[in-house]
């Protein structure tokens, strides 16, 4: 295919285009980063991304379907990931995320997240040692791999008892004595 060096009418700099795409009308914007950003330039900013507050353009149906969510907006990814973080915007995490009912993240601030009995740490569950899922308190919780935490909810509980109970009897001990 035959080539041809052209300017970008957006960043100016050099780049190889196709003819057959120059004989078409296009080949002008070395990226289509440049080609996007050259239909934006005319577009006056009118809304602010949420986490780094940089200045942006989007159009006006894209304001509407955010009013029905978050009425947030990002940038990029990268904002948009950073914002998603337990310690970014309260306003796009799920209801659970910052109340005292999220027992994960009570349970993994004060217990290793490993499970007791086989040490696996991939996929880590947590269990409410006296079956009361209203009671979150870390002494009540405890770390289990799904598989050990099946066997508590089984008819071999008696298989893990003894370490769940020697194990919460040695976390509230240690609590104690801080």
């Amino acid at each position: 295919m035959a080539k041809i060096e052209k300017h970008c009418e957006f960043c100016s700099e050099r780049f190889l285009a196709e003819v057959r795409e120059v004989n078409r009308g296009n080949g002008k914007f070395c990226s289509l980063s440049c080609s996007s950003k050259s239909h934006k330039k005319d577009k006056v900013p009118n809304v602010e991304c949420a986490t780094c507050g940089e200045k942006l353009y989007r159009n006006k149906s894209r304001i509407e379907r955010a009013k029905s969510k978050s009425g947030l907006f990002f940038c990029d990814r990268e904002c948009l990931r950073k914002a998603q973080r337990l310690d970014g915007i309260r306003e796009i995490h799920p209801r659970h995320f910052h109340s005292d009912k999220n027992y994960r993240s009570i349970c993994f601030r004060d217990h290793k997240k490993e499970c007791i009995i086989c040490g696996e740490d991939n996929i880590v569950a947590v269990h409410h040692y006296d079956h009361n899922h209203s009671n979150n308190d870390p002494g009540n919780l405890v770390p289990l791999c799904p598989t050990h935490h099946q066997y508590v909810h089984s008819r071999f509980s008696d298989l893990v008892k003894d370490k769940i109970d020697s194990y919460i009897s040695s976390f509230l001990f240690s609590r104690e004595s801080i």
